[in-house]
């Protein structure tokens, strides 16, 4: 019975791994991504530091869904600050990002 729980139990764990619980906030979804060229006339406002978990009972997540979700959190803090662009500050640490933020017209 032992040896046919555990996969049974790894099932749910697997699936919340793949989830996504970030939303970005109304308004916040008109927040552009863009790299640090695309920026050169814009406004510096600040920065932001977002992280979620990378793991998920032990599991690793999906790299791409960990990006988009910390990508949906910088949109919500660049909202807040009244930017409107957001750039990437560097590569995901574990499941910690930096991004920079900008207010372009």
């Amino acid at each position: 019975m032992k040896s046919t729980l555990k996969p049974v139990l790894l099932i749910p764990c697997l699936f919340m791994a793949a989830c996504t619980w970030v939303k970005t906030d109304p308004g916040a979804e008109q927040v552009r991504l863009m790299t640090t060229e695309q920026v050169s006339q814009c406004e510096a406002l600040g920065q932001a530091t977002t992280s979620v978990r990378d793991r998920v009972a032990g599991v690793q997540r999906s790299p791409g869904k960990v990006e988009d979700e910390l990508a949906a959190l910088a949109r919500n803090s660049a909202y807040e600050m009244g930017g409107n662009t957001i750039v990437r500050d560097g590569p995901v640490r574990g499941g910690q990002q930096r991004f920079r933020i900008y207010n372009c017209r």
